[in-house]
């Protein structure tokens, strides 16, 4: 797949955030999320996972998300996408693709 192939498939907007602890007005500490990029992703729905093999009611929908390759994207982080929110559980560099981040997210309630 070459470089404007790529820039076509990009057609989602997306928000990723990572944690942070935050502290109330009256000192409490909490967890709270910070921006990290606003950016466009290519999203390819993976259906559940393992949980949904085991007929689990807890089995949420796994994504694909690919975005150009950026500084300061990790797992744990959170990705927004419209109404929706997903947690990255894996982050995949792939050395013959250098200039994108392949995530794979699960989406969460």
């Amino acid at each position: 797949m070459g470089m404007n192939e790529f820039a076509g498939t990009l057609k989602e907007r997306v928000r990723i955030e990572r944690p942070v602890d935050l502290r109330t007005e009256s000192g409490l500490q909490q967890a709270g999320w910070e921006p990290v990029v606003n950016c466009l992703a290519a999203i390819v729905a993976e259906g559940a996972g393992p949980e949904a093999e085991a007929m689990a009611l807890s089995a949420m929908p796994r994504f694909r998300v690919t975005i150009r390759w950026r500084q300061g994207i990790a797992v744990g982080q959170r990705l927004i996408w419209g109404k929706r929110v997903m947690l990255v559980k894996q982050r995949i560099d792939d050395p013959t693709l250098p200039d994108r981040i392949l995530l794979r997210c699960e989406e969460v309630r």
